[in-house]
């Protein structure tokens, strides 16, 4: 078998780009992705297919969006692929590769990998999703909730310290290459953190390594609400982030960033490992996140929002000597784009299969737009057709309502948010109903309308939205 770079995908959730200095971030502590990105190429403006664990991460797996895969939301495991679907590490594991998976899965159902470890993604000796294990005490831990009917752990403690599912998924990885039989196979080899998604709980003393004062911590802004859509203003209404104190809100963001500091240091053991063990020169090494996270900025706090915070997702690569070193690249990009390209490094591109979206990041030129999609069942339940559909250039960001039967709907049906990215990269003031801006929705509105129709809708996809 012709010799082929290995693949160590180091994947995290709900992880925001700003959580990292190499996005800008003079103030985050992360030096192991500030090292990888120096030695390789950092895409800035990177979406993920949905802000949505599962429908993100099956899109990005397929090759293509959700809606082809019927996937709109966190649809139950046990709902399958569509019939045909071919996902990437399944194409290197038909050209000789050890295809390993460790830790969160959250895709459709599908046999992609050749082995891989339990899905263990909490230690709940310590803690759920939703609060402390019994032995523990949410006082004692600094635990924000969700004030919400969910009570998702916002920030907080975490009781376990270094005995966590990230670290343990770590020293998992580590043994693998260390051990890994036989050597001359090449691996594709994803490490998937559960962290910093919920429950938000910095290990000790990384609750203690930020404060709010060091932080760009943007507070709850009722003037920015009263200009988003329908949509958002509902969003804030469950998330109820608004009705936090200034100091929670503060709170949240030094545990956030603390956490995502965390996992760089888990990660700087990893890639410390492929050093160690001779494997850097010739491993293709991918950092990305499934989407990201609100932490209050307009009263939302977590994810189904298309904002930048969400919607954007850290996506770095790194081969010495192959991928180009130090370069930070601004272009729209999409997760999608993650199997085409690892095929055209390790000179597959033969092997794609001709459904597939997304290009080859170091071949084909820059899309002019990238899209995304979303259906939450909280929003849409007296709309059976509805999604939420949005669209990226280089200026700028619109999401907006449309009926999964393709028609065009009315202005006021799609309650849309337009932001104009270079005047307003924080995205404040909603440009939607300005008759000034009226010809750049509409031409945004068309880019959508064009992406819809070559895209195919998975004909299951109106039985799971009716299962939901």
């Amino acid at each position: 078998m012709t010799h082929r770079p290995n693949i160590l995908w180091i994947q995290t959730d709900e992880q925001r780009p700003d959580s990292l200095s190499c996005y800008g971030s003079a103030w985050a502590k992360t030096p192991a992705l500030a090292r990888l990105a120096a030695r390789g190429t950092v895409l800035q403006n990177a979406v993920c297919p949905s802000p949505v664990c599962m429908p993100s991460r099956g899109a990005q797996m397929a090759c293509r969006y959700p809606q082809e895969i019927a996937c709109l939301l966190n649809v139950p495991p046990s709902t399958p692929y569509p019939p045909g679907t071919v996902t990437f590490p399944e194409v290197f594991r038909a050209a000789g590769y050890q295809t390993t998976s460790f830790g969160k899965r959250h895709t459709p159902r599908h046999e992609i990998w050749e082995d891989g470890a339990t899905d263990h993604i909490l230690y709940t000796q310590y803690t759920g999703y939703f609060g402390l294990n019994e032995k523990y005490r949410h006082e004692d831990y600094h635990v924000i909730l969700r004030l919400d009917h969910y009570h998702h752990i916002l920030a907080g403690t975490y009781p376990g310290g270094d005995d966590n599912a990230s670290r343990g998924l770590t020293d998992q990885a580590i043994e693998y290459l260390r051990a890994r039989r036989p050597v001359d196979r090449p691996f594709f080899l994803r490490v998937s953190h559960l962290w910093p998604h919920t429950p938000v709980l910095a290990p000790p003393p990384y609750d203690r390594l930020y404060s709010p004062d060091e932080l760009p911590v943007r507070y709850f802004d009722p003037e920015v609400l009263r200009q988003r859509s329908g949509f958002d203003k509902a969003l804030a209404a469950r998330d109820r982030l608004g009705d936090l104190s200034r100091e929670q809100i503060g709170q949240i963001w030094k545990d956030y960033m603390g956490l995502c500091a965390y996992i760089d240091r888990e990660v700087g053991r990893l890639l410390d490992v492929l050093n160690e063990t001779g494997l850097e020169e010739n491993t293709i090494v991918v950092y990305s996140s499934d989407h990201g996270k609100m932490l209050g900025e307009w009263g939302a706090g977590e994810k189904d929002i298309f904002d930048s915070e969400v919607w954007r997702v850290p996506f770095v690569w790194s081969w010495p000597g192959h991928i180009p070193e130090g370069a930070v690249r601004a272009e729209p990009t999409e997760l999608l784009d993650m199997g085409p390209t690892l095929l055209g490094l390790a000179g597959l591109t033969d092997r794609r299969p001709a459904n597939w979206h997304g290009r080859d990041l170091f071949r084909d030129p820059a899309p002019d737009a990238v899209f995304g999609v979303i259906r939450p069942e909280w929003y849409y339940r007296d709309d059976p057709l509805g999604m939420r559909v949005a669209v990226r250039t280089a200026r700028w960001r619109m999401d907006i309502n449309w009926p999964m039967g393709r028609g065009r709907p009315t202005h006021q049906y799609m309650d849309g948010n337009l932001f104009d990215l270079e005047a307003d990269p924080q995205e404040t003031r909603n440009l939607w109903n300005e008759p000034a801006h009226a010809a750049v929705a509409e031409e945004l509105v068309g880019k959508i309308e064009a992406w819809l129709e070559r895209t195919d809708l998975d004909p299951r996809l109106l039985e799971v939205v009716a299962a939901q």
